[in-house]
């Protein structure tokens, strides 16, 4: 997309490492960009991540020292989790609440099942420890950790671990019992990661505290052996430049401090596409968007509203509970990969499972023998068997159209009916995660736009945009590699929280104001090592609160100001409004706790550019036609077939139509208008 200049040139790439493709952005400081996109390398992702690094900078002729920072989205410690292959860890609590993670909160994903299978524990029995110890719900120390019994405590449940939990009862309040046993097991057991709760997740909530810290345990070693690993591959290919890590809630942190709490990386990999949306919003002045994010495995949605993403703390990952801050999304399993199978009733199903990179879909002829919703565009003539990834990979009909057949025969459909069905299953499973983010929370999707990326989320938007109501379509400039892009649009972030559980009717403004104090200068110092300057530094206050008997809370903003009665006053009414947006109701008469404080401190990075691409022809001329099968038409109709790099600003075309480029395939359906815009971002309008 430009040409390499030298002297005083400065990169920033930002590579995202998908479950089936790694995708790589390069930018300059003067907003051009170069792009690469290789399949993921499941057993070592370190690789496609290399891979990808050094076809980029070949294509902007870029040399190792001109990188200012490479910034990555990593699923390394989600994969952990959901394939179950963490560290192998100990937890040691207070004595007598051994049991706690087995028992939970009794919470059965169906009421009436008697025969449901619970998620198994991180952390077997035989290596959950209990020490002798208490604190009181107020913080006091009602029985003495002796030293004779840390000790103790810490030999037996370091012996043969490769990570140590700690989850004390109310350690929140007061972590010094925890503080000893750490004491204890980096004495014994230098080489062993130990996770404190009170670091960790200082808040109440025993069973979600103590869930959150092993899953830390569980993922760090995994995760820090990952970026040790691809910090020397780095450094022996002379990338000297910083390694920053996407967090969960979609702010960057340096990969040393990345690698001392996992969790916080959890959700890494389904950030970058949301912030893509929030770039997307910015640029274009919209301030009503739904991310639509479906890639090879996956995909995720979220909502942004008045320019900005919802976060929450309330997520899960594999049916744990883990409450760390991470951006609001949707995710289904249904992507590109998502495999087509018949259910014991006879009845066509697609995803969750895929076929992910290895060995993929029939039509990559690699082993696959499921269809896929790949296999079925392409027979449906969406894709260009010759032209995918740009023509790095060269797809076979045969195989899939074999494989296809042998379903359609058992449903008794046609080739094509057979293809379409799939298509429409997995555009109503997509379907019900956009209505989750909007509908459900209280939002008309008809209000907003649909942002649509990921190698398949242009081929799927405008059919769900149209089942939906959503009145427009957006198609950035790189779909496929939009959430790499992400990376580069967001800044440094660190998040600190405590449990304060005070009755907003009449709260301690001395202890308000000393818990914030605290938090700031926390995540300030954070950022100090990151290099990041105290006149750089912002700060966001925020709180939980929830109605005094609600077992659930509300995260809102803190009113900006000196803490008193007037600062609570407005907090309140910001909670009582944001309540009445996503429930439905609101009671401003009655008792409010305030449950937690949270503190975000921002680093700013540097700006991302938006492209400007040329004026170019009103109705440019298609390269080449070929069938393609549309619904609407119920049949395969000759379609005129463009290069997206060949479109300028405000040309404009009628569909049905179809758009290659390197990254994705964009589906114009009939009666819809796309035309470009100047940033180059594609615009999709129903044909009134």
């Amino acid at each position: 997309m430009g040409s390499a200049k030298s002297g005083s040139r400065r990169v920033r790439i930002g590579v995202d490492v998908g479950g089936t493709f790694t995708d790589v952005v390069l930018i300059d400081q003067q907003g051009q960009r170069w792009h690469a996109k290789v399949p993921s390398t499941p057993s070592d992702p370190s690789q496609g991540f290399l891979k990808g690094l050094y076809e980029v900078l070949d294509a902007a002729g870029a040399p190792p020292n001109q990188i200012k920072d490479i910034l990555h989205g990593t699923t390394v410690a989600t994969n952990a989790v959901l394939q179950r292959r963490g560290a192998k860890i100990s937890l040691i609590t207070t004595k007598g609440f051994e049991d706690l993670l087995e028992i939970g909160r009794q919470q059965r994903p169906l009421l009436y099942d008697i025969f449901v299978d619970r998620v198994p524990v991180l952390v077997p029995k035989e290596r959950c420890f209990g020490a002798i110890e208490r604190v009181t719900a107020n913080g006091n120390i009602h029985t003495e950790l002796k030293e004779k019994e840390a000790l103790r405590v810490a030999q037996v449940a370091g012996e043969g671990a490769e990570a140590v939990a700690v989850c004390l009862l109310f350690a929140y309040k007061n972590p010094v019992h925890e503080q000893q046993l750490e004491k204890h097991l980096r004495s014994l057991y230098p080489d062993i990661p130990v996770s404190l709760s009170s670091e960790v997740l200082p808040e109440f909530r025993e069973y979600e505290r103590m869930s959150t810290t092993t899953l830390d345990a569980y993922v760090t070693p995994i995760l820090s052996t990952y970026l040790h690993r691809l910090e020397r591959a780095l450094k022996s290919s002379g990338l000297e430049a910083p390694l920053l890590i996407m967090q969960s809630h979609g702010g960057l942190l340096q990969s040393s401090l990345a690698r001392q709490h996992a969790v916080r990386l959890l959700f890494s990999g389904l950030a970058g596409g949301t912030l893509g949306g929030r770039y997307t919003s910015q640029i274009m002045g919209e301030e009503k968007l739904i991310t639509f994010d479906m890639g090879g495995t996956s995909t995720d949605v979220a909502l942004i509203s008045e320019g900005e993403f919802r976060e929450t703390s309330e997520g899960s990952i594999g049916g744990l509970p883990c409450r760390v801050p991470m951006v609001d999304v949707e995710t289904v399993g249904a992507g590109g990969g998502s495999i087509a199978w018949i259910d014991e009733g006879g009845v066509l199903r697609v995803g969750p499972q895929s076929a992910g990179a290895e060995p993929g879909p029939c039509c990559y002829d690699l082993g696959g023998r499921e269809v896929t919703v790949t296999d079925a565009n392409l027979l449906l003539g969406r894709l260009n068997p010759d032209y995918f990834l740009g023509g790095k990979l060269t797809l076979k009909r045969q195989p899939a159209r074999e494989q296809l057949l042998v379903l359609s025969r058992q449903l008794g459909l046609s080739e094509e009916e057979c293809a379409f069905g799939i298509l429409r299953i997995v555009n109503s499973n997509m379907e019900r995660a956009i209505r989750l983010v909007s509908i459900q929370r209280g939002y008309d999707p008809r209000e907003f736009a649909l942002v649509a990326f990921g190698g398949a989320g242009p081929m799927h938007a405008w059919a769900l945009a149209k089942d939906l109501g959503i009145p427009r379509v957006i198609i950035p400039v790189a779909p496929g590699l939009h959430s790499a892009l992400g990376l580069l649009a967001t800044n440094l972030r660190c998040d600190r929280s405590l449990s304060v559980l005070l009755p907003a009717s009449k709260p301690d403004i001395e202890q308000l104001d000393s818990v914030y104090k605290n938090l700031e200068s926390k995540t300030r110092q954070l950022l100090y090592e990151q290099g990041v300057t105290d006149r750089q530094v912002s700060i966001q206050r925020l709180a939980d609160l929830r109605y005094q008997g609600q077992s659930y809370e509300l995260v809102v903003n803190a009113p900006k100001g000196k803490i008193n009665s007037s600062w609570v006053a407005k907090l309140l009414n910001t909670f009582n409004q944001q309540h009445e947006q996503r429930f439905g109701y609101s009671t401003p008469k009655a008792a409010v706790t305030i449950v937690n404080l949270r503190v975000v401190a921002i680093g700013p990075m540097p700006q991302l550019k938006p492209p400007h691409i040329p004026v170019g022809v009103k109705y440019p001329t298609p390269k080449e036609r070929r069938p393609v099968y549309f619904e609407m038409l119920n049949e395969f109709v000759s379609t005129p077939v463009y290069e997206r790099s060949s479109l300028g600003c405000k040309s404009e075309i009628i569909g049905p139509v179809i758009i290659e480029q390197l990254d994705s395939t964009t589906v114009i359906h009939p009666k819809v208008r796309a035309v470009i815009r100047r940033d180059g971002n594609i615009i999709l309008e129903e044909i009134e």
